[in-house]
């Protein structure tokens, strides 16, 4: 018996949204006389704020000066854990983002030598380009799905860039994971920043 993958499992309800949202403007274009264009998401900017988080009601405010560079967690998602990434770095002239999202790959590969490339696609992380790549390992004997999301960010009051990845890794043998890289990307089509 086949069993699809939880990749082609996104990837059908990624096309049936579409889809319906192709039927649901064709219809609305026999009702509206003149097409309304989408607007291009306006860039969010890092801001020099105080860093801060809240765990279970708990908010964990540090001082001003203070930023997260690197934060490392497991978090639960429908009984199973989710390991999740978040780096922010420092971008020399000249690095572009297909530069930083390969050294960001090859970090990934020599961590994990068996990596399995999936697909990569192009995106946007808080209206700004980023990079997504799928891929597929082996812990041990046990498989593994993760996604990596890269994206150049402003910083805001300065002509600088930062680097930002946020990735994220499951076990998809976990029937209450199967929806999670879906949610994961819900997640990050909400990020903005304040």
């Amino acid at each position: 018996m086949y069993k699809p993958s939880i990749y082609d499992r996104i990837s059908a309800k990624r096309e049936a949204q579409e889809e319906a949202a192709r039927l649901a403007k064709l219809a609305e274009a026999a009702h509206v006389p003149e097409p309304v264009l989408e607007q291009e998401p306006v860039p969010a900017a890092l801001q020099d704020v105080a860093s801060g988080f809240t765990f279970a009601g708990f908010n964990l405010q540090f001082p001003v000066g203070f930023r997260f560079r690197d934060i490392q967690t497991t978090i639960e998602h429908e009984g199973g854990p989710v390991s999740l990434n978040i780096r922010r770095r420092d971008v020399r002239s000249r690095q572009t983002l297909e530069q930083l999202f390969e050294a960001a790959i090859q970090a990934l590969r020599e961590l994990t030598p068996q990596l399995r490339v999936i697909r990569q696609r192009d995106c946007h992380v808080a209206g700004n380009p980023a990079k997504v790549l799928d891929f597929h390992f082996n812990a041990g004997h046990e498989p593994r799905h993760g996604r990596l999301v890269g994206a150049l960010v402003p910083v805001a009051g300065s002509e600088s860039l930062q680097w930002l990845d946020i990735s994220s890794v499951i076990d998809p043998s976990k029937p209450g994971l199967s929806q999670w890289l879906a949610e994961f990307d819900r997640m990050l089509d909400g990020f903005t920043l304040s």
